[in-house]
């Protein structure tokens, strides 16, 4: 009897430690659960900014042939600008004696430019009718850079 009382003892002291180890497996288990989802977490996050910031590098290109187009515009318009001033400074600037300078109308633009010698004017009519930047260029004479202000210009004022 001794030893049947011995034997479930011991059998009472395994089943108490087998009990603790399926416990400290289960916390093991869950510990590692745990893990693994971290881990996709991580990995689902990675490709969602990774994604966004492919998006973003787009975009990036995109807003630096922009800045490229409206600086090389800028360039060609100063270069027109400076010219129109060269000519403007060999025009003679004679007002007529009886005409004081109170009555003096001012020019509009239209007066000093016809229409057939205003590009820009023209650009904007072809970009409205859906002209492409190379027709621009070849039939008003702008530069690339310029057609392209022009294009991206009107572009802009569609989408707002």
């Amino acid at each position: 009897m001794v030893q049947l009382l011995h034997n479930q003892l011991m059998a009472d002291n395994k089943m108490e430690q087998l009990t603790h180890l399926l416990a400290s497996l289960e916390i093991t288990h869950w510990f590692m659960l745990g893990v693994v989802a971290v881990l996709v977490t991580s990995l689902v996050l990675y490709r969602q900014q990774r994604k966004q910031f492919q998006s973003q590098a787009v975009t990036m290109q995109s807003l630096q042939r922009d800045l490229r187009a409206l600086a090389n515009a800028a360039v060609g318009v100063g270069g027109r600008v400076m010219e129109l001033e060269r000519q403007q400074r060999k025009q003679p600037q004679v007002v007529p004696a009886q005409q004081s300078v109170a009555s003096v109308q001012p020019i509009t633009p239209a007066e000093v430019y016809p229409l057939s010698n205003q590009p820009y004017e023209q650009a904007i009519q072809m970009v409205h009718s859906g002209a492409s930047v190379d027709d621009i260029v070849n039939v008003c004479g702008l530069s690339r850079s310029e057609a392209e202000l022009i294009s991206m210009m009107h572009r802009l004022d569609k989408a707002s």
